[in-house]
């Protein structure tokens, strides 16, 4: 039976995910939720997501999705497209489902084959230069589950979506 493919992620109120190649926030509920969710399946993430962990996260694969010359990335399978990344992580032992964590390519690429969305709405404004698709909300009309939490002054809808 294959694996159910999911995403995951961030955003600020006008999408924003990252800003100068980084993530735009430090928020360790949200690390600690992302964390616990992805333990036992499989991420799916370009070549910056990868360099700004460091390294794979234990208790999970890790695919990559880079062009030649972008770099190494040791402990993760490194493929072209989207098309191979989904058969090698359906390849892989973890029984858990499928990750699409970004960036912005991987998940304008990988959001059209997920059956669930797990997206954080984080209420801060900041400066950035990458974005989640604008048409996520018509694409998971369903929320499942909806939890809200607050870091600092900072609110935090953490939502489970469907299709």
């Amino acid at each position: 039976m294959p694996k159910p493919i999911h995403c995951i992620v961030a955003v600020a109120p006008d999408g924003a995910i990252g800003a100068g190649g980084r993530l735009a926030w430090d928020i360790p509920e949200d690390t600690r939720y992302f964390h616990s969710l992805t333990e036992g399946g499989v991420m799916i993430e370009g070549p910056l997501c990868y360099k700004e962990l460091g390294k794979p996260l234990p208790a999970r694969g890790t695919v990559v999705i880079a062009r030649a010359g972008q770099g190494e990335f040791p402990g993760a399978a490194v493929v072209a497209n989207m098309s191979e990344a989904i058969a090698v992580a359906q390849s892989m032992p973890w029984p858990g489902p499928i990750w699409i964590t970004g960036g912005e390519r991987i998940y304008a690429e990988g959001l059209p084959l997920c059956e669930r969305l797990y997206i954080t709405r984080v209420g801060m404004e900041i400066k950035g230069d990458r974005f989640f698709p604008k048409n996520w909300e018509e694409a998971f009309p369903t929320v499942i589950s909806q939890r809200f939490s607050r870091q600092g002054d900072t609110m935090l809808s953490f939502e489970v979506r469907t299709r």
